[in-house]
């Protein structure tokens, strides 16, 4: 019998053979491991994606800022509190001029219908606000004039502070009648401001709350305080609704 083809056949199972052990299977009853995915320990934050206004009632949302809050977040936003803060009145939110609360669903300044602060006795200011009725597109002026008085006290002997929960605070006076645009909050000795804005609101149903307060520089006393709130008149424009 022709030799070469036993040993063909011999050559084939080796081959055969080697070709199986190369499949590695795991013994039998052994599961092979399920692939491996990261899960989350306990207390580990998770990003659901909301914004950091999102609410469902009142309590849930809380000022946003340390000092002189000018916005509201929800409280699990709200990081922790431990700077030290100047005693003025500077926000919409500061010396009763507003609170926190859950509008349609978002985290706002709620402002407060009325204000009470304490002052110093036969001391107190009043606001003038002119026009009435503004929108960026008028040239007659620049913003909405707001001009304080004081009763009582000097005004250039004080330091007043203004601020508002919208827009911007723009100087225009003699001698050369250069708009300035002034960061906020703003400090001057009771000249006159005009408040204006550029982008239309998020809302034109929250209203712009504008808070003007005068202390005595030496002793930080309250002299008066005055608050004009604005409505919005569609997207681009705003009525001067109410000065207390």
């Amino acid at each position: 019998m022709d030799l070469k083809y036993p040993a063909l056949v011999l050559v084939c199972i080796a081959a055969v053979l080697m070709a199986g052990c190369t499949s590695q299977q795991p013994p039998a009853g052994v599961s092979a491991p399920a692939s491996v995915s990261p899960s989350l320990t306990a207390g580990t934050p998770v990003d659901s994606g909301n914004s950091p206004t999102v609410c469902a009632k009142d309590d849930d949302c809380v000022p946003a800022q340390c000092c002189h809050p000018s916005s509201c977040t929800n409280r699990a936003n709200k990081g922790v509190c431990n700077e030290m803060c100047t005693m003025n009145c500077a926000g919409p939110l500061d010396c009763g001029a507003g609170s926190c609360g859950c509008v349609r669903g978002s985290c706002r300044v709620v402002p407060s219908p009325t204000i009470l602060l304490p002052a110093k006795n036969g001391t107190s200011i009043h606001v003038a606000a002119s026009p009435q009725r503004y929108s960026p597109i008028m040239s007659s002026t620049p913003g909405i004039g707001l001009t304080p008085t004081a009763s009582g006290f000097t005004a250039s002997d004080a330091i007043f502070t203004w601020n508002a929960s919208y827009g911007e605070f723009l100087s225009w006076n003699a001698p050369d009648y250069t708009v300035s645009q002034q960061k906020k909050p703003v400090t001057n000795h009771g000249e006159e401001l005009y408040w204006s804005f550029i982008d239309k609101p998020a809302s034109n149903t929250t209203p712009v709350i504008i808070t003007i307060s005068a202390r005595d520089p030496g002793s930080g006393t309250l002299l008066g305080t005055s608050t004009v709130t604005l409505a919005w008149d569609g997207d681009y424009a705003v009525t001067v609704r109410d000065v207390q």
